[in-house]
Order: C-alpha cells, then structure tokens, then sequence
C-alpha cells in the first residue's frame, strides 16, 4: 500500500482525517493506544472484543503506514510465557 500525501491538497480537512481514522477498528484501537500508551500486540488485542486478529494486524499496519502510531520491536531473552 503506498503513502499517501496530503500536503497542500486543497479540500476539505474532514476527509483527509476520514481517509487516516476510517475504519471499523481504528479509532477502538487510538483510543486504547491513547489511554494506556504502549501496548503488545496481544495485550491490545484482548481489549478489543471481537475483531480478528488479522483484521487487527491490517488496521495497525494502516495506522504505522499513514505515521499515527509507531511499532517498536522488543527483543527479550529469554522468553517468556
């Protein structure tokens, strides 16, 4: 999916954010991501009843591509359960 631009587009502001935050699940997602700030996948995931985790995957990937979140991979050793 390519990013798009918005800079300097004339038209109305309100369908720019649409285009960012439209969705099912993304603004369920913000908010939680808002209010607790960091979050794992699957913590996430456990606050957000019934959505899949592969439509979850796809809004995240949305939201990291459009630049309203970030993804921050943790490498831990050892693993735990």
């Amino acid at each position: 999916m390519k990013r798009k631009h918005y800079g300097n587009v004339p038209g109305c502001p309100v369908e720019v954010t649409l285009d960012l935050i439209g969705g099912k699940w993304k603004g369920v997602v913000l908010f939680h991501l808002l209010d607790t700030g960091c979050l794992r996948f699957n913590e996430l995931h456990r606050r957000v009843p019934g959505v899949t985790q592969r439509l979850l995957t796809k809004q995240l990937r949305e939201l990291e591509e459009s630049g309203l979140i970030s993804r921050t991979v943790i490498t831990e050793g050892p693993l735990r359960v």
